[in-house]
């Protein structure tokens, strides 16, 4: 970015009543194709934070429906002739329905593995490799919950709509309005021209599938529904069929699911458990789904009578009236902001989107695509996080089997959070509020089991999570001690409530649902941390996250005392809690204790290969292109590490990334998410870009949905590289006296201009920025008063600061940091 010397800040004094919204872009942000979706990877998803569905805008013959994420059971259905244009299939989700139920997971002899595994490892030193084998040993014996693993979530179960008519169909074509949240399929059948919506509504609690032709009574189809197993259908009488556990389902979750057909014209009747419609002018289908789990804030009744409430609610409304509803709800989510990159290109955006992504593949570069996959990021988010809710699971929302990869859990060591990490930023803060609800329901004795086995496995007070977490707030250790054995989870989700509280200044946030978040983890920490020997408190035992170091014998280990990350963890969270503590005023004789332990904390090391320790000791890679890079966590998300405050470091990190990367790693999207965020933080914006552009061509399926190996969706690829977008235009820090916000810190040259709107600062900020070659303009919606840290681009002079002509408001820090004293309810303006 060529930049002018001079930076003019301009104050204009109107009082602002809210965030600053977005304006709507006129070609609107739309995903489209011209042919149906033949495997689920195609799909295109709507959710209204509970009920979700994947639309195909087709439907395949045979027993192969299309829903399973395996290649190679797929292959023979890649040529589309098994796939019907005029038919319909949805996939669909409710967000309760999970596997199994509350269940003592309990290890009895957690306590005396863990006092005992803890000695072996202080006297091996991390130097005697049979004592770490033995405390090894030892923790797979003791500490592992019973049975190992957690119930997942499961699919509903599928929803098919099959025409009557086998006439060859022209001019297909479908799309996803992410503004809307609408689904739409049109097509021409003999003259007659078909349309399909479908859209997931919050207000009304429904799906709704809207059916119309050109020409009076051409609608004619059957409808039925199935699952992969446990179920059976039962029509209920010509206009309602119902799916139901099989009488097999015992002990877990109950769950129904019901579809309504409302017809204007033809006849409906009941044709076994199927319902058929024959020349039909217009038709909607309602759908409905509840489950009676209960737990947290889910109180849980009846789901059959829950369904016929909410379908006979919805019914009493017309097609248009559920439709403005739906829209208008999706609509206030995602017009808060907008990214724009490049300029429009006519040429690329008629295109299908699955070209587009094919010629990025192919090496191409596609700007508008990626400002496309950022507001489908954000789309997600909105689809699967509500409040009142659950939050996004690692396959957010949407899930096509009885059980599904990693069990679609809340995996707690690196993808939940990475789920959250746009939230604030993206201006969906609101968004954020069904994962703090789910670390107090794992937290309260009533609902959870943090504090059980913060007592009992470790004899602490407060509570404790690790790697993994379910819909009854289970806090064991599972899976096997790789994974396991992680006392961090609950901490780290911890600190996304203090990110919220920075982002609004809710103080009354902050009393009542971070602090005993902050107080509570703390407190765990404060029993559980042990000196290392050396005067150092250091967690124990614990791992870094999946990962192995090789010890000079030539053996491999997961278990050791103080792992990096932990450290970093521990000591981002201490930090918060006192900063808390002191703006609440809470016991100073608690915080003492909290300062105190903060001060022995074992500092971060620099190795001999000028890399960023991820162990107490400089042990040698086991694999070194993992793809866990968890020791660097103290970049992104933490804040201990940075350019320019602790730069030795930052050089190590960088190092230490850039070695990892060498060797293979980042090879899985939320990995390379990972990898964007921390070139961001190290102000590496090609590099940064380089790893976006890796995403989208080898993470990224033709719905523009994340891919993990071996091929199967996970949200948080999109949502943590869509965080990525923006830490390359903007990042900010919040701290009880000022905040810090740096502007452009990585943007690739690729970037040279754009704009974005609503972007949402720590500090309770929101910046419009819009850029180019020869310069850039930012509105600054200022809703609190106090100082603001501004580092500007190196090509900008701050010393040519001026504020309504008042230079006596600044003062300089340092060659690119000017501090600037804003006033809350203003709106600056800024050119350069």
């Amino acid at each position: 970015m060529n930049v002018r010397h001079a930076v003019v800040l301009t104050a204009i004094g109107n009082l602002l009543n809210g965030a600053a919204q977005a304006q709507r872009p006129m070609q609107g942000d739309v995903l489209w194709y011209d042919r149906p979706a033949i495997i689920w990877d195609e799909a295109l998803p709507v959710g209204n934070g509970r009920l979700g569905a994947m639309v195909f805008g087709g439907a395949n013959d045979g027993a192969n429906n299309g829903d399973l994420q395996d290649a190679k059971k797929n292959l023979s259905l890649m040529d589309g002739k098994s796939t019907r244009l005029q038919d319909e299939h949805l996939q669909l989700n409710e967000s309760t329905l999970w596997q199994g139920s509350r269940a003592d997971l309990l290890n009895p002899r957690a306590h005396e593995g863990f006092l005992e595994s803890r000695r072996l490892l202080l006297e091996s030193r991390g130097t005697d490799s049979a004592k770490i084998s033995q405390a090894e040993k030892l923790l797979e014996q003791t500490m592992l919950s019973t049975p190992r693993g957690m119930p997942g979530y499961s699919t509903l179960g599928d929803l098919y709509l099959r025409s009557a008519s086998d006439s060859p169909v022209d001019n297909y074509r479908r799309s996803l309005d992410l503004d809307t949240g609408i689904v739409h399929s049109s097509y021409v059948q003999h003259g007659t021209e078909y349309q399909r919506e479908v859209f997931a509504s919050a207000p009304d609690q429904v799906v709704v599938i809207h059916l119309t032709a050109s020409r009076q009574g051409a609608i004619s189809f059957k409808l039925s529904m199935d699952r992969p197993a446990d179920f059976t259908t039962i029509a209920l009488d010509a206009h309602n069929l119902a799916l139901q556990p099989s009488a097999n389902h015992h002990d877990q979750i109950l769950f129904h699911g019901q579809a309504r057909i409302l017809a204007d014209g033809g006849q409906i009747s009941q044709d076994g458990n199927t319902l058929q419609v024959v020349k039909a002018n217009r038709v909607t289908v309602l759908i409905a789904a509840a489950t009676d789990f209960k737990g947290g804030r889910f109180q849980g009744s009846n789901p059959v009578l829950q369904d016929q409430a909410t379908l006979n609610r919805a019914q009493k409304k017309s097609y248009e009236q559920l439709r403005e509803a739906a829209t208008r709800d999706v609509s206030s989510y995602m017009q808060r902001m907008h990214l724009a990159l490049g300029t429009s290109d006519p040429e690329r955006e008629a295109l299908p989107t699955n070209e587009r992504l094919r010629r990025v593949s192919a090496g191409g570069n596609d700007l508008g695509l990626q400002s496309l996959y950022f507001q489908f990021a954000r789309y997600l988010l909105v689809g699967s996080s509500r409040p009142g809710g659950l939050p996004a699971n690692l396959q957010g929302l949407w899930a096509a089997g009885i059980s599904n990869p990693w069990g679609s859990k809340f995996t707690i060591n690196i993808n939940t959070e990475m789920n959250y990490w746009l939230a604030e930023p993206g201006n969906l803060g609101d968004l954020h509020q069904p994962l703090f609800d789910l670390v107090d329901m794992v937290r309260s004795p009533g609902s959870g089991t943090g504090t059980e086995v913060a007592r009992k496995y470790y004899g602490a007070q407060g509570f404790v999570i690790h790697h993994n977490t379910d819909i009854w707030g289970d806090a064991h250790p599972i899976d096997g001690v790789p994974y396991g054995i992680w006392p961090m989870g609950g901490a780290w989700l911890t600190l996304h409530a203090w990110d919220h509280y920075a982002f609004s200044l809710d103080r009354d946030f902050l009393r009542t649902r971070a602090w005993p978040l902050l107080h509570d983890a703390s407190l765990f920490f404060l029993d559980y941390l042990v000196d290392d020997g050396t005067g150092h408190l250091v967690t124990g035992p614990s791992l870094s996250p999946e990962n192995k170091y090789k010890m000079a014998d030539g053996t491999s280990h997961s278990i050791t005392m103080g792992p990096t990350m932990d450290i970093e963890i521990v000591r981002e969270l201490f930090t918060r809690t006192l900063q808390a503590g002191d703006i609440l005023h809470e016991d100073p004789a608690f915080l003492s204790r909290v300062r105190a332990a903060e001060s022995k904390l074992l500092p971060l090391q620099i190795g001999q290969r000028g890399n960023l320790q991820e162990w107490p000791l400089d042990y040698d890679d086991a694999e070194p292109g993992h793809r866990h890079i968890s020791h660097l966590w103290g970049i992104f998300p933490g804040t201990q590490i940075d350019r320019w405050h602790t730069p030795d470091l930052a050089r190590a990190a960088q190092n230490t990334l850039q070695a990892r990367l060498e060797h293979g790693g980042g090879q899985t999207g939320w990995s390379r998410a990972w990898v964007v965020n921390y070139w961001d933080r190290l102000g590496e914006g090609e590099k940064a870009y380089e790893s976006m552009q890796v995403l989208f061509r080898q993470s990224t399926f033709p719905n523009m949905m994340d891919t993990h190996p071996p091929g199967v969706f996970q949200i948080d690829g999109n949502l943590g590289a869509a965080n990525g977008m923006l830490e390359a235009l903007v990042q900010s820090r919040w701290y009880p006296d000022h905040t810090e916000v740096d502007l452009f810190p990585a943007l690739p040259s690729e970037w040279s201009q754009g704009s974005v709107t609503g972007l949402r600062l720590r500090g309770d900020g929101t910046l419009d920025l819009q850029w180019q070659p020869q310069g850039a303009t930012i509105h600054w919606h200022a809703n609190r008063t106090g100082p603001v840290d501004l580092r500007f681009p190196q090509a900008v002079d701050p010393r040519k600061v001026i504020i309504d002509g008042k230079p006596a408001l600044t003062s300089q820090i340092n060659s690119q940091v000017v501090r600037l004293n804003m006033t809350g309810g203003h709106i600056y303006t800024l050119h350069f």
